[in-house]
């Protein structure tokens, strides 16, 4: 126990000190260390936009897209998904509770290509022997179609259970597994013994990387049956569903952090008949949103968009020429709002555009093009007055560019990029979408969205006093 200095020859008693090393022992003792808040990196998204609404990404935690049909929220999904894939997050799963995804293969493997995946679904998804129903192709996305809701709850509480803690201890990340028979017979040649003794009780492997354990992906949270439906007067299912969400989220939500897994989850917005304060209400129950670390809403919107869109006033959809092959390329968009988040800055706004149709009249997901130019243009290095007259700064230098450069830039291959970047009058060729991810990763974007915002508010500031 440390002393402080003495005083006429008596040491002066630190009762600090003593009571951090009582607290020490008996926390050693009964596994109950106190942990380090150590900064998570977070998993980017894949879109530009939606990493700069969450800070980064995805954290360990627990997430909810919710809105109206035809929002794109699976879509959503299913693009997080495609960005945990290339980062190689160790487990990924998939609950299809809706069914969806199991019926568009087409689609989803559309996604996955648009967000750069060189896997094909059967790779992703993995092919099974008809006879031994063993992996022939292991796959990369543990898909499950379910209906029952306790059967989720079931299984990710035994996962949570057996994957070890992940820590940041002294700038190195640790997985930290149960000191029992079984591992130590699997693991003890790489568990370092000292941090057992310095940092608490259990068998300390250094990490190969400070990742996410794992991404779990929930579509949707309503199609999630609980069991005592099948029993009960459907006519309580609401209630019921409610009941499942408040009893089974306690089982998970506080290991998620510990184990460094994400779930993200989406939800239905339906209309609340005879409530006038609160037209639209979210299932699942109050439980539901107050577990939900972050929760955000997506809007499909026909107006108020950025970056000077041009509608189709028959079919609502924006027509572009297609840069990839012969005719055009169809959208629509949608805009996401952070109701909650607990985890970054809260009520941001971004917006995102569908690539509903290409030039084979295939869906493709999210617009990497509209999402670069808008990232660009929320962190201040695009400017114009309309698409045909648009100036882009990067390290320093502005040029000159039209709309459709920037999608060839995007979207083409590698010679398309180093033709525009020559056109543009840039030495090095270089990927425009690759340096935006970099600037989220380095932390330069966040500083320049809240530089261009507070901008935006001190220019909506001396409008209004001009008026």
């Amino acid at each position: 126990m440390a002393v402080k200095k003495e005083q006429s020859g008596i040491p002066l008693f630190d009762y600090n000190a003593l009571l951090v090393e009582t607290i020490d022992d008996i926390s050693r003792r009964q596994g109950f260390e106190s942990d380090a808040l150590e900064d998570t990196p977070p998993m980017s998204t894949g879109l530009l936009m939606l990493d700069l609404l969450y800070g980064g990404g995805i954290r360990p935690a627990w997430y909810t897209h919710f809105g109206p049909e035809q929002s794109a929220k699976t879509t959503g999904a299913l693009s997080i998904v495609a960005s945990a894939i290339k980062q190689n997050v160790p487990l990924i799963a998939l609950c299809d509770y809706e069914g969806s995804t199991r019926n568009s293969k087409p689609y989803v493997a559309n996604i996955l290509k648009t967000m750069g995946v060189d896997k094909s679904i059967s790779q992703v998804f993995g092919v099974q022997d008809p006879a031994t129903g063993k992996w022939t192709v292991p796959p990369t996305i543990r898909y499950r179609a379910e209906t029952r809701g306790e059967a989720f709850f079931d299984w990710l509480s035994e996962v949570l259970r057996s994957l070890p803690d992940k820590k940041k201890v002294n700038g190195k990340w640790w997985l930290v597994f149960e000191d029992d028979k079984a591992n130590k017979a699997k693991l003890g040649e790489y568990a370092n013994r000292d941090m057992a003794k310095k940092y608490g009780k259990g068998l300390w492997v250094e990490a190969q990387d400070d990742k996410l354990q794992a991404l779990i992906i929930v579509d949707s949270y309503p199609a999630m049956n609980p069991t005592s439906n099948d029993e009960e007067d459907t006519d309580n299912s609401i209630a019921l569903q409610a009941r499942m969400f408040s009893k089974q989220l306690p089982r998970v939500k506080g290991r998620l952090a510990q184990k460094m897994v994400a779930v993200l989850g989406t939800n239905q917005l339906r209309a609340n008949p005879m409530d006038r304060y609160h037209p639209e209400v979210e299932p699942g129950g109050q439980a539901l949103r107050y577990n939900s670390d972050c929760r955000c809403k997506f809007t499909p919107r026909a107006s108020g968009m950025p970056l000077w869109p041009s509608f189709n006033t028959e079919n609502k959809y924006e027509e572009e020429e297609s840069v990839e092959g012969q005719g055009t390329d169809k959208y629509r968009y949608i805009q996401l709002h952070t109701k909650k988040n607990k985890l970054w800055t809260p009520n941001r706004k971004a917006w995102l555009r569908i690539w509903a149709e290409d030039y084979k009249a295939e869906g493709r997901g999210f617009d990497p093009v509209f999402d670069t130019a808008c990232f660009l243009l929320y962190t201040g290095q695009l400017v114009g007055r309309g698409r045909k007259s648009m100036k882009l700064t990067y390290k320093d230098k502005t040029v000159a560019i039209k709309w459709q450069q920037l999608k060839k830039w995007v979207l083409g291959n590698r010679e398309d990029m180093k033709a525009i970047c020559a056109e543009l009058g840039f030495e090095k060729p270089f990927s425009i979408r690759r340096e935006c991810f970099k600037q989220i990763e380095s932390g330069i974007a966040e500083a320049k969205y809240s530089d261009y915002m507070q901008g935006t508010l001190n220019n909506d500031d001396e409008d209004t006093s001009e008026e």
